[in-house]
């Protein structure tokens, strides 16, 4: 099977978009002074970390199986 491009479009722009998420949770952490609004601002970080790397790992088994046995 012959590698998606829509697939690989919508992956890379779900990237961007937690990459832009991430970005803007990390601003908004410089401006806050309560301990635990700091922590969960962390969590939320690394939750959208691992989804980028979920989204990394779809588009290379995408890449490496030539578009076969990955769902859109």
């Amino acid at each position: 099977m012959a590698i998606d491009g829509e697939f690989l479009l919508s992956r890379f722009q779900r990237i961007g978009d937690e990459h832009a998420e991430l970005v803007r949770i990390a601003c908004a952490m410089a401006e806050i002074d309560d301990r635990e609004d700091r922590l969960f601002r962390r969590l939320m970080i690394a939750e959208a970390s691992n989804r980028i790397a979920d989204l990394w790992q779809e588009v290379a088994a995408h890449v490496t199986d030539g578009g076969a046995g990955v769902d859109a």
